[in-house]
């Protein structure tokens, strides 16, 4: 009997560490899956990753299109061409007289016009219009 009571001590003994082996796998395995270096953590930085480039390839399009129709503009219409001309570049037509006015929206104009501005000799920041 005594042998009976031994044989089920260590049969006991021998389940719980394979429940316990097999619950440190589990763990393990979890770990793993979540941490590991393909695990779930990175999945998710590279779906964030792939959301911030995805909305920045949007903006980069609309900026496209946003270039394409004023290069557009820029090849048909006169109008649009002599008006950038005048604006940004500061061309007058022969006979016309410029009068110049301290303003808010000469200081707003972006940096990239002013420079371009400071960049064009004198003569032809006066040259005229076709």
């Amino acid at each position: 009997m005594c042998y009976i009571g031994v044989a089920m001590f260590l049969s006991r003994i021998s389940q719980r560490r394979v429940i316990y082996a097999f619950l440190a796998l589990i763990v393990t395995l979890s770990l793993f899956t979540t941490l590991g270096e393909r695990g779930a953590l990175h999945l998710w930085r590279l779906w964030e990753e792939k959301r911030k480039l995805d909305e920045k390839t949007f903006l980069l399009q609309k900026e496209n299109e946003l270039l394409r129709e004023r290069v557009y503009r820029l090849r048909h219409d006169s109008q649009y061409l002599e008006k950038i001309a005048r604006e940004d570049l500061g061309l007058v037509r022969p006979g016309e007289i410029v009068y110049r006015f301290a303003s808010e929206s000469k200081k707003n104009r972006t940096r990239g016009i002013s420079e371009l501005r400071s960049e064009l000799p004198r003569s032809l920041e006066q040259k005229s219009l076709p």
